[in-house]
C-alpha cells in the first residue's frame, strides 16, 4: 500500500485497530513518518510512513511532562518498566477502511500488554476471581 503521509493522516489517525482475529485493539493515535532527504534533485521526495503509533503512552506524549511523569510512573506501578508508545510497522497494516485492519493479533503487536499488567497486578488478586 503506497499513500502520502500527510493525507493518510486524515484517513488513519483517530480510526479504530482491528487485528487478524477480527478483534478490536485500540486507535490509530500517531503516525511515524521518514522524511527523506531532499539530496541534489530538483523534485522533494514523499515523505515514506514507517509506523503507526497506539497506546496510552502514545497519548501521554501530548501531555505536560509532568503528567507524562505520572504516566510513566503508573506504567512502572503495574510492573511494565518501558513505558513507551506501541509502534506497529506500516508493512503489517492489510487495509484502511472505516477502521485499519492488521495483519497481527493483538497479542504479537503488543497490545494487550496493559491490560494483562492490570490483570496480574489487581484482577487476579480478587477473592474468588
Amino acid at each position: 500500500m503506497r499513500t502520502h503521509g500527510f493525507e493518510l493522516g486524515g484517513w488513519v489517525v483517530d480510526r479504530g485497530l482491528i487485528d487478524r482475529n477480527g478483534c478490536r485493539a485500540g486507535v490509530v493515535d500517531d503516525l511515524i513518518i521518514e522524511m527523506p532527504d531532499p539530496g541534489d534533485g530538483a523534485a522533494l521526495p514523499l515523505p515514506r510512513v514507517l509506523a503507526l503509533q497506539t497506546g496510552p503512552m502514545a497519548l501521554s506524549e501530548n501531555l505536560w511532562p509532568p503528567l507524562r511523569l505520572v504516566a510513566r510512573g503508573i506504567y512502572r506501578m503495574l510492573g511494565l518498566p518501558h513505558a513507551r508508545p506501541i509502534e506497529i510497522p506500516w508493512e503489517h497494516v492489510a487495509a484502511v477502511d472505516v477502521v485499519v485492519h492488521l495483519d497481527l493479533s493483538r497479542e504479537e503487536a503488543g497490545l494487550d500488554l496493559l491490560a494483562e499488567a492490570v490483570r496480574r497486578r489487581f484482577i487476579d488478586r480478587i477473592p474468588g476471581h
